[in-house]
């Protein structure tokens, strides 16, 4: 393991996730530190840490590979980084309507109801949703 890397992924997660997505990553850690850890080290660490891409973009990245995954909390989560970001909510919204020729409209079905779900919420979660 790298400290370093693992440090600062750390601290890109916070930047995207705040108090909120420390629970989550408490809860990856508690199920398997190993996996967590990896996350920490690598996705963040190493991937999200490389100089070519600003961090706005990676979220609407990461996005889009939910949106074709169908995986709507990951939506959610990165929605909120993309949030934290810079990103504006049709910046979001034209991310996920992109995906819809290419990986079905209810993938993006979904995506767009987990990112409505973010936008709506967003003023009295903040606090919890806000990078640290």
């Amino acid at each position: 393991m790298n400290q370093d890397r693992a440090a600062r992924g750390k601290t890109i997660r916070d930047q995207a996730f705040g108090k909120d997505g420390l629970k989550t990553w408490d809860e990856l850690n508690a199920i398997c530190p190993t996996h967590a850890q990896a996350i920490h080290e690598y996705c963040f660490g190493t991937i999200w840490d490389r100089p070519h891409l600003d961090l706005k973009t990676r979220e609407l990245i990461v996005i889009a590979a939910a949106v074709a995954s169908d995986c709507p909390n990951e939506v959610a989560l990165h929605a909120r980084g993309a949030l934290n970001r810079g990103a504006k909510r049709e910046e979001i919204i034209e991310t996920i309507l992109q995906c819809a020729p290419y990986v079905g409209f209810p993938k993006t079905n979904h995506a767009l109801k987990a990112a409505k779900d973010v936008f709506d919420r967003w003023e009295t979660k903040k606090d919890d949703w806000k990078a640290l």
